[in-house]
């Protein structure tokens, strides 16, 4: 009798499909999804890193010394550190609104 249940069990083990690995995971997500998720990332991305680094290195005549991006909630930022004087600091420059603080 117990045969005959390790028996049914390894049957309904190889009967079954097997897990599908991570990167076949990925490939069942509509790739339509992914693609509008990319596109409002990017309609919410007005200006540019490099514009940014060039408002803030002009706004406080300064030197940028690093730039990074980063998100704030569904918000993109960039982070720009600058020198002038021998002072660091960073500025945070929206890149829709390109409103720094």
């Amino acid at each position: 009798m117990l045969s005959q249940a390790l028996l049914t069990a390894m049957v309904m083990l190889t009967a079954t499909p097997q897990l599908t690995s991570t990167s076949d995971a990925q490939s069942l997500i509509d790739p339509r999804q992914r693609n509008n998720e990319r596109n409002a990332n990017a309609d919410s991305i007005r200006i540019s890193m490099d514009q940014a680094v060039n408002m803030a290195e002009s706004r406080y005549r300064a030197k940028a010394v690093k730039a990074e991006t980063v998100r704030s909630g569904d918000r993109v930022v960039y982070m720009i550190r600058l020198l002038s004087q021998g002072r660091v600091w960073t500025v945070r420059v929206d890149a829709q609104s390109g409103q720094m603080n």
